[in-house]
């Protein structure tokens, strides 16, 4: 997967562009979106404030290029690593049905952006294996290809 490059412009369905101003102002009320894209991916950026004022979250919004359904979890961990950073962590919601968002094959990761913050559950220690490794013990995992390679 290659790396992402930050747009200034985006590409309306009729092959036409607007500026990312337009497309702010037409879909997010005026608010700082950043969007970055790869040979695969599409990604909304969005940082939020909290009730401080100071930006605490980081909303990614990512769906491919070719608007197919994804879920691999390497290649969101890689996006999430290369867009707000890799000691950052962030959750992917499956939210209450009364707040359920599905209109397209779109994904959402929310982002903590104080890269000491660890969330109170989760695995406490790492453990990341290659194909070689999860063998070994009878599993099956995918080699490691792109930018992902365990040891980030």
């Amino acid at each position: 997967m290659e790396k992402f490059k930050k747009m200034n412009v985006m590409v309306k369905p009729d092959g036409s562009e607007m500026s990312l101003a337009e497309y702010s102002r037409l879909y997010y009320h005026g608010q700082t979106i950043r969007v970055y894209k790869n040979d695969k991916y599409m990604v909304i950026k969005k940082e939020i404030a909290g009730d401080s004022g100071k930006m605490e979250l980081c909303w990614l919004s990512i769906k491919r290029q070719d608007r197919e359904s994804i879920h691999d979890w390497r290649e969101l961990q890689q996006i999430k690593n290369e867009l707000v950073g890799p000691e950052h962590e962030a959750v992917e919601l499956y939210p209450a049905e009364s707040r359920c968002v599905d209109a397209a094959n779109q994904y959402h990761l929310w982002v903590i952006l104080d890269p000491t913050y660890r969330f109170p559950f989760g695995f406490r220690e790492r453990m990341v294996s290659g194909s070689k490794e999860a063998e070994e013990i009878g599993a099956k995992q995918r080699p490691f290809d792109g930018g992902f390679d365990g040891k980030e």
